[in-house]
């Protein structure tokens, strides 16, 4: 599933003391992918991160903590669909942490059956999470600046055909990330916006997989495909993340595949576009 045009392997070289006493946020940290980036994180020597998730994981959170003493870990039960609630969350974060620096929206759902479901998670999500993040950390607010990390995946690259609901708020992940990685916006909010685009990785979107697509018919073909994806771990995938982190750069799309971050060259196919946009 690797896209056409990548350029050659960009391996991780992760310095953790780019980390150190910073404050973060992480949205679907409860389990999988945002669980090991919350842990990448504490490890790197974050100062405070805060966890956002509907999902409770109890066990998780009490080892989290107890590895690292020193540091704060914020817990906060909440559903990202709810723009409200994402807003209050936030305000509740900068209250308690002073600052936030870092955000990595992680949450999403698989389930293409339900449709608004999955576009109210996935992408509304996504756009909460990171609008609800930027009054809080924009130099125009008297904030620091910083970087936001939006989860996207390669099917919003490359169309997979089993999962066309999920593709499509993926795919709008991207857009959306791209747009905000505007130099205007930049300039004005010293926030720096990438994306991350992993391919098949190990998480509980795979239970009962099609079970929650929306053409029966294709189960026996899709166990086919899922059985020839190369998959990788979810901590593969968050040593990544923190390595698109440590880029720091403006309106990168990445791909994540294996131990690998691949940067991706996307050029401009709306040539009437006026020069002033």
């Amino acid at each position: 599933m690797k896209p056409q045009g990548i350029p050659p392997t960009t391996t991780i070289n992760q310095t953790k003391m780019s980390f150190r006493g910073k404050n973060a946020v992480v949205t679907g940290g409860a389990g999988g992918i945002g669980l090991q980036v919350s842990k990448q994180l504490l490890s790197a020597g974050a100062a405070k991160v805060a966890i956002i998730d509907l999902q409770d994981n109890l066990e998780e959170f009490v080892k989290l903590r107890a590895a690292h003493p020193t540091q704060s870990v914020m817990i906060i039960k909440m559903d990202v669909a709810n723009k409200k609630g994402v807003e209050a969350t936030y305000e509740e974060i900068a209250k308690t942490f002073g600052n936030i620096d870092i955000v990595v929206n992680v949450a999403g759902i698989f389930n293409d059956k339900d449709v608004q479901r999955t576009l109210l998670v996935n992408l509304g999500g996504i756009i909460n999470s990171t609008l609800s993040a930027l009054p809080y950390m924009g130099k125009d607010n008297g904030g620091k600046g910083g970087i936001v990390v939006n989860m996207s995946s390669v099917v919003g690259l490359d169309p997979m055909f089993i999962i066309p609901v999920y593709g499509a708020t993926k795919a709008g992940i991207i857009n959306f990330t791209r747009c905000l990685a505007n130099e205007k916006y930049y300039q004005r909010s010293g926030i720096k916006f990438a994306t991350v685009c992993p391919g098949a990785t190990m998480t509980d979107m795979f239970t009962n997989f099609t079970e929650k697509i929306i053409f029966p018919e294709t189960s026996d073909e899709t166990y086919r495909i899922l059985d020839r994806l190369n998959k990788q771990s979810a901590a593969d995938v968050s040593r990544c993340i923190l390595n698109v982190l440590e880029k720091d750069k403006n309106g990168a799309v990445y791909v994540i595949e294996g131990k690998r971050v691949y940067p991706l060259e996307i050029k401009p196919q709306w040539t009437g576009k006026e020069q002033a946009l």
